[in-house]
């Protein structure tokens, strides 16, 4: 959250109509900063100081940079303008002291024209360095006695949020520094001392209304360099709205008037808070009158070491030191006992008290801010922003673990189909050996089969078979020369013994029948020899063919129960 915002009027050598800007600014910008150790308490991006510090044991540093354009009518000068602000905050020993370290360093070019002709100047320096203490010197917030207040008065909305006098009693804090500059600088005066004190009153209101939102308005009385020739008066006026949790406005003037050099800025910007340790800002500065005349266009941020040892909250200032534990039990005993006891009865069994700071009715760090009605809206918001960080760490949190699973199982999904390629391929390779293994083995059952075949001497009773079939076709073929060259020597004796005895007796016919019965027997019975050697060759034919089947399927169940018995043991193992 930004700082209360400061804003920083002089109304001297002012026009009408900005002083009405001044006034509708002032109107509109009662605004909201307070130091608490939760969230970042910067300065920025104003000039003034709060009256809050940043907390005990906290560092801070706030720093930005700005361009800007400056005009001098009578000397006739253009200047291009290039700033680096810093400002190195620590809460020291306790809530209300400060130990501060601010400067801006300056560097320019000067472009002025005499007659006809245009000279550039080029200047760099430390415009500030101060090194210095801050104090709270008194807190309106802190909790008031415990008869102060009517507590039964303030139970009614409108009494609640009614305006308050007491509330424009303002916090005080006192600075006293001192300023470190360097001899020969062409952005002090001439006769400047290197040394010079500076001392700073610092006022702040904070209010928060029920419809507006948080305000705060700071108010800086500075005198500097009382002890030089040049001596300064200034006052800084700021207010800071809270739009949101994250987004901010400001508004700010700033008067100086000295010999050396006298000007009324007027400051507009805004501030985004990026987390509760780092502030990110923007502003536009302009004055009011022309020698010189000056615009400039700045960005800054405000990062903070948070080194707390006990859990405070300054939101609402005043109560730095804390509560002593007696006073914490009897406050929450009378708490629990006079306001809370209703509210608590309330909850449903089971029910959890989603907050921070309300445990028992126990609300020892946070200011009372004049009545329990106003505590209680306090702690209420502040319970609500404390519910709502948990809930978004825990959701930040839950999207870092479910980010952390969808990567592990990702990881584990590319791991396991990497492995399962990498046995696919190796069942791939499996499956190939298996393949030439089972070739192999064919081919030496084959030629185990032709082995035994030819031990066996089967090929050879074929061969043999063969020549005996070869012969009988060889004698078959020598008996039908025999048989027609003797029917032919018959037929001729027939003819000439036709031609010779015509006729025959029935004895004779029947014994020339009986003699081609039996030369016919004789045919048909080689025939027949021959036909059932056909049919032996083509039985042991047969038999080697089915023999080799055989072989073949026993191999193949070889081969199959060797595979299973080999997927057996790979499952096994």
């Amino acid at each position: 959250m930004i700082k209360s915002a400061i804003f920083e009027p002089n109304l001297l050598n002012m026009c009408p109509k900005s002083i009405l800007l001044l006034i509708t600014l002032f109107l509109c910008s009662l605004t909201v900063s307070a130091q608490y150790t939760e969230k970042i308490n910067t300065n920025r991006p104003g000039t003034s100081q709060g009256a809050f510090s940043v907390g005990n044991n906290v560092l801070q540093v706030e720093g930005g940079f700005g361009f800007g354009k400056e005009k001098h009518k009578l000397l006739n000068t253009k200047t291009n303008v290039f700033k680096l602000d810093y400002s190195v905050r620590y809460g020291l020993l306790i809530e209300q002291l400060e130990l501060r370290l601010n400067g801006t360093f300056r560097a320019d070019g000067v472009k002025q024209t005499i007659g006809g002709n245009e000279e550039k100047i080029k200047r760099s320096n430390f415009e500030v360095n101060t090194i210095g203490a801050k104090y709270l010197i008194y807190d309106p917030y802190k909790r008031p006695k415990k008869d102060s207040t009517n507590y039964d008065e303030l139970k009614s909305w409108k009494e609640r949020y009614r305006f308050k006098w007491k509330s424009l009693i303002p916090a005080v804090s006192a600075y006293v520094g001192a300023n470190f500059v360097s001899k020969d600088n062409p952005f002090t005066a001439p006769n400047d001392d290197s040394f010079s004190p500076k001392i700073v009153l610092m006022t702040q209101n904070n209010w928060t209304t029920s419809l507006n939102g948080n305000w705060v308005l700071v108010t800086n009385l500075i005198v500097d360099k009382v002890t030089t020739d040049d001596p300064i008066i200034g006052w800084i006026i700021t207010s800071t709205h809270t739009i949101n949790e994250k987004w901010a406005a400001f508004g700010e003037y700033q008067g100086q008037k000295s010999d050396f050099y006298s000007d009324n800025i007027l400051r507009l910007g805004g501030a985004y808070l990026y987390n509760k340790d780092l502030q990110l800002d923007a502003n536009v500065a302009f004055n009011f009158k022309d020698t010189p005349s000056m615009f400039t266009l700045s960005f800054g941020a405000s990062y903070r070491f948070d080194w707390h040892t006990k859990d405070e909250i300054i939101e609402q200032p005043g109560l730095e030191g804390g509560v002593k534990e007696g006073e914490e039990e009897n406050e929450g005993k009378e708490e629990n006992e006079e306001g809370n006891e209703g509210e608590f009865d309330e909850l449903e069994e089971g029910e959890e008290i989603e907050n921070d700071s309300l445990k028992l009715g126990k609300t020892p760090f946070v200011n009372d801010f004049e009545d329990d009605g106003f505590r209680e809206e306090i702690e209420k918001d502040l319970d609500e922003r404390r519910t709502e960080e948990r809930l978004e760490r825990e959701r930040i949190e839950n999207e870092k673990i479910s980010k952390k699973e969808d990567k592990k199982f990702r990881k584990e999904e590319a791991r396991r189909l990497k492995r399962e390629a990498k046995e696919a391929r190796k069942a791939e390779k499996a499956e190939i050996q298996a393949e030439k293994e089972k070739q192999k083995m064919i081919d030496d059952i084959d030629a185990e089969l032709d082995k035994i075949e030819k031990e066996q001497g089967v090929d050879q009773e074929l061969q043999d078979i063969d020549k005996e079939l070869q012969e009988l076709e060889k004698m078959e073929k020598e008996l039908e020369l025999d048989n027609k060259e003797k029917e032919e020597k018959k037929e001729e004796k027939q003819e000439k013994k036709e031609e010779e005895k015509q006729e025959e007796d029935v004895d004779a016919e029947y014994e020339k029948y009986q003699k081609e019965q039996e030369k016919n027997k004789k045919a048909e019975e080689k025939r027949r020899r021959k036909e059932e050697k056909k049919r032996q060759k083509e039985e042991k034919k047969r038999k080697k063919e089915e023999q080799k089947r055989k072989n073949k399927e026993e191999k193949d169940n070889k081969t199959d129960d060797s595979d299973l018995d080999k997927e057996l043991e790979k499952i096994d193992q």
